[in-house]
């Protein structure tokens, strides 16, 4: 029964000391939310800070973005344009290196082929001719044939010209040959027979 007294006295107590502190806050006249009643809700936050600054915040914002630019932003694009441009040249092919080329070479004429030039007969009957000086001839990449000095050169098969040592292509008989060509060549009249 002792307890139970205890028990009913603190409890009075508690409620003693809780309707005076709610005494005391009623007669501040703080409204909850209220500068003077610090615990806060984040709508009211929002809303506070919205009035505050009623509507200037888009202004703001594109003035900090405009006075950026010429300082930060403008060099930044500048700067990465440039590479990307510089990158861009340095890729560019040159000459006829990277681009097929179709080449009509006349009867008295002979196709010289530069350093890893690679080429394919398409029409007409052409024959290896190889400079006095040259060693080997033209690989043929279709077949996995080594062409050398007078060998018909076969159509519609691949060949590369290992070297730039005056290897070439003959046209046979009086018809031109016509001839793809990726890489660097040259076109001249033929050495006398």
């Amino acid at each position: 029964m002792r307890r139970i007294a205890l028990l009913v006295v603190a409890a009075l107590g508690v409620l003693g000391v809780g309707f005076w502190f709610g005494q005391a806050s009623a007669q501040t006249g703080a409204a909850p939310g209220s500068a003077q009643d610090p615990l806060v809700s984040v709508s009211y936050v929002t809303q506070a800070i919205s009035s505050a600054l009623q509507g200037q915040v888009p202004s703001l914002v594109s003035q900090g973005i405009q006075s950026a630019l010429p300082g930060v932003v403008t060099p930044l694009v500048q700067s990465t344009v440039q590479t990307d441009v510089q990158a861009a040249v340095k890729n560019l092919p040159t000459g006829s290196s990277e681009s097929v080329a179709v080449v009509s070479v006349p009867p008295g004429q002979e196709l010289l082929a530069d350093q890893g030039t690679e080429f394919v007969l398409r029409g007409g009957s052409a024959v290896v001719q190889l400079a006095p000086s040259s060693a080997g001839g033209f690989a043929d990449l279709t077949s996995g044939e080594n062409l050398a000095q007078g060998a018909t050169v076969p159509q519609n098969q691949l060949l590369l010209a290992a070297r730039t040592d005056g290897r070439g292509i003959l046209p046979v008989g009086k018809a031109r040959i016509l001839v793809l060509v990726i890489g660097q060549y040259t076109v001249q009249a033929a050495p006398a027979q």
